[in-house]
């Protein structure tokens, strides 16, 4: 594998992390900010949002952004190219994971 997939991968995975922070922070981001995409981020963004009623399940938006979490992590892992070669995981889910979260969010999709 070379650089340009590996950078590739790598901004693939960011761009996967601003489509799910962006609608989060447009509903939560004067109250609870989330500040990024990890477990800790996430848990950190669970207590403080949870203070705050604003009418939708934050522990149902928390799941759904522990599972983007985990797909956009997949996409930037080059450790399993060694066990998974010739094998290219791409993205599969997670735009009914966004919608999911619009839908959480009372966003229109």
């Amino acid at each position: 594998m070379d650089a340009s997939t590996r950078r590739t991968r790598f901004e693939e995975r960011v761009r996967v992390e601003r489509d799910f922070l962006v609608p989060v922070n447009r509903r939560f981001g004067a109250v609870a900010p989330l500040a990024g995409m990890t477990a800790g981020a996430i848990a950190s963004w669970r207590g403080r949002a949870s203070a705050h009623d604003l009418g939708v399940d934050v522990e149902r938006i928390t799941a759904v952004l522990l599972e983007a979490a985990a797909r956009a992590e997949l996409l930037a892992d080059n450790s399993r190219d060694v066990f998974e070669a010739g094998r290219h995981v791409t993205p599969d889910g997670l735009g009914e994971i966004k919608k999911t979260l619009d839908a959480l969010l009372g966003m229109s999709a």
